[in-house]
């Protein structure tokens, strides 16, 4: 889940919500109407979100004045919660346009909301008498959802400096507004990079025709587009090596000195802010609020598994630089050769062409098959809502309903396709929390999902990868995690857990892609209609880990990296710290010339000090996998147990006792050592 919601800041405890006045009953028929208009104007966000703002503000001050006189939980706690979800409601579209809009003047204006927005969040979790209420919120409390609201509350506040002196304080909420300006900065870096690198027609010809569109032609000669989407086909098709070191040592000086000295920047402030707020370092203050709870329990799982994952790669590395030497090349195999030989051995190994198995992944066929398979395991039903009210003619919207009682649950959007201006990141958001409003009533949510998958040309289907098709059953996972959680309050819904348990249900979804039987039911060949035969799916399961050990250990580099980076007290060299690290835990030297710190999205985007999160939920995903091992993967009932006591909780229970329901015991490390290959029966 590449971003928690547009506006996502790791310190801001507010809901995402949005399509204010979507409301549940019974037996409703819901209406592609939301409410919400995505269309305003620069002006109109910019009026809209200053008298949003401002009514928040002014309704937090009266409750600060009263603070002495709340005499129960919802008079207290409760009103500020309400104040929250109200001020999401009104500004759905103001505070995601920036990610999504064509048009620059509205993502400006969108992204001055959205600043606006975090800076309140910053202000309401900083405020003292918000903590006081929230600390007495506890005693007042009339159930375990309200009990984990005030723990929440209470732990935003006294980790954004709400119970320091009121110098103390200003400092750390100037610190943290500096902090939301770099993010700012370096996504904008990012998304504005235009790298690209000079080739020539040769060079062009082993490259997928998918690539054709990268391609510009000027009077200087021949330019490959550097991004995201060119990076995996390129790499892994260019037969001109020469070509392959351009293009990746262009792909890792993205973003450029000017963000490598950003995240440098940031550092330095996340330590000073650590110091401030009562912790060693930034990587503490982080993982108190998280699953692991301690830097040395994160290292621990990380480093393990770096250790054991090393020899593997290794191997894996010594086996393509034999394929390399028979292919008539004596150079020692270097980073920019990894791609390309791995996806030959994958070619000359398995006999799996991986341009063959995307020409029976056509888009028109795996989304409505992808949608099928989750409306049959989760018990729920999807009806396309034609025409969508939408930000860009191209998005689809769906309601949601269980398919049991027929019920209203919520919304979603796919916005599949590239356009100008969107957000180049596949991912889920957030755009609405559920909640129960003050009449007894539910506020539907609705969740989006962004991708920037190839557009059709000259009347061909836009064909996705296998990789592709993981990642929409992944993304997909967390779209249905964010709109069928069912809490009182917006802060406890959905994907609002432990920032380290996030990932975990969708990556235990990611299994699915790997079943012949539902392989075979999101496939059609273009042409035939033919779904996957039998022969390549035993190639495609066959190869699945093919690459695992080289893949693990830069995962588990990286999140070293991460935990590393963030334990600095003092100025640290983003770039330097890891080119050391690489050294020793990776399995390539490093790239010197190259500014890697320059594209971390990660770290500047709410996962600082916090990537290993997604080795550590796997951990937990492999193991929520071996129940529908168990009791079948296609199994419906198993499937609503899964969304009865996974999902619906959402935040309002703490992911270990979620899954202590669902599993029926504690968690097992064997299922996640089986899934790279490394099964430990010791290791429970």
């Amino acid at each position: 889940m590449e971003r928690r919601g547009a506006q996502h800041v790791a310190v801001v405890l507010l809901a995402l919500a949005g399509l204010h006045g979507t409301i549940a009953h019974a037996g409703d028929k819901l209406s592609a109407d939301t409410g919400v208009s995505w269309s305003l104007t620069p002006d109109q966000i910019t009026a809209t979100c200053k008298s949003a703002l401002d009514k928040a503000r002014a309704a937090i001050r009266d409750i600060d004045s009263g603070a002495g006189t709340a005499a129960t939980f919802d008079s207290g706690l409760g009103a500020i919660e309400t104040v929250n979800a109200d001020l999401s409601d009104a500004l759905i579209a103001q505070i995601n346009l920036v990610q999504l809009s064509p048009d620059k003047a509205v993502r400006d204006a969108s992204q001055a909301c959205q600043d606006g927005y975090t800076a309140f969040g910053v202000e309401l979790a900083a405020d003292p008498v918000i903590l006081k209420i929230s600390e007495g919120a506890a005693a007042l409390a009339q159930s375990a959802e309200q009990q984990q609201l005030a723990k929440i509350y209470t732990e935003a506040g006294r980790r954004t400096g709400a119970g320091l002196s009121s110098a103390k304080r200003a400092t750390v909420t100037q610190l943290f507004e500096e902090l939301n300006k770099i993010m700012v900065a370096y996504n904008r870096g990012i998304s504005e990079d235009v790298s690209q690198i000079p080739v020539s027609a040769e060079e062009l010809k082993s490259l997928p025709a998918a690539l054709a569109g990268s391609v510009r032609s000027d009077s200087a000669g021949l330019h490959m587009a550097v991004n995201e989407g060119t990076y995996h086909p390129f790499m892994s098709h260019a037969t001109s090596r020469a070509a392959r070191k351009r293009f990746l040592y262009a792909y890792q000086r993205r973003g450029g000195l000017h963000n490598v000295e950003l995240l440098a920047h940031a550092v330095k402030i996340r330590a000073q802010l650590a110091a401030l707020l009562g912790f060693p370092n930034w990587a503490a203050y982080q993982l108190d609020v998280k699953m692991a709870k301690t830097v040395q329990k994160a290292l621990a799982l990380v480093l393990e598994v770096n250790q054991r994952t090393l020899p593997k790669a290794r191997a894996e590395l010594a086996e393509l630089a034999k394929l390399k030497r028979a292919a008539g090349d004596a150079t020692a195999l270097a980073a920019w050769d990894y791609s390309y030989y791995e996806d030959q051995l994958v070619k000359s190994r398995f006999a799996l062409d991986p341009e063959e198995v995307r020409s029976y992944l056509p888009i028109d066929k795996v989304v409505p098959a992808v949608l099928g398979i989750y409306q049959h395991l989760l018990d729920v039903r999807f009806e396309q809502l034609t025409p969508a009210v939408a930000w860009a003619p191209d998005v689809s919207e769906y309601a949601i309903y269980d398919a049991t009682s027929g019920a209203p649950l919520g919304y979603f959007y796919l916005d599949l396709l590239p356009r100008d201006g969107k957000t180049s990141h596949t991912s889920s958001s957030a755009l609405r929390n559920g909640r129960v409003l003050a009449d007894g009533s539910y506020s539907l949510p609705a969740a989006a999902m962004i991708c920037n998958w190839p557009r059709p040309q000259a009347g061909k289907p836009s064909l996705l990868s296998h990789g592709e098709a993981i990642e929409f059953f992944h993304e997909f996972g967390h779209v249905m995690h964010g709109t069928l959680s069912r809490t009182r309050y917006a802060s406890l819904f959905g994907t609002q857990v432990r920032e380290d348990f996030v990932e975990a249900p969708s990556q235990m979804l990611e299994n699915w892609m790997w079943q012949p039987e539902v392989l075979k039911q999101i496939s059609s060949k273009v042409g035939t209609g033919e779904p996957l035969p039998d022969d390549m799916i035993a190639k495609m399961v066959a190869a699945k880990h093919a690459g695992d050990g080289v893949a693990y250990a830069f995962q588990t580099f990286y999140a070293y990296y991460d935990l590393e980076l963030h334990l600095h007290k003092g100025p640290v060299d983003p770039d330097a710290l890891f080119f050391k690290l690489e050294a020793s835990h990776y399995v390539f030297p490093p790239m010197l010339g190259t500014y890697p710190a320059g594209d971390m999205w990660h770290q500047v985007n709410g996962y600082d000090a916090g990537y290993y999160g997604y080795l550590w939920a796997l951990v937990y995903a492999q193991d929520m996998f071996s129940v529908f091992q168990k009791g079948g993967i296609d199994n419906p009932a198993v499937g609503l147990r899964y969304r009865n006591e996974i999902l619906v909780p959402g935040g309002s229970v703490e992911p270990d006792v979620l899954l202590r329901n669902f599993l029926g015991r504690e968690v097992s490390l064997e299922p996640f050592y089986r899934l790279i290959g490394l099964s430990d029966t010791k290791a429970q």
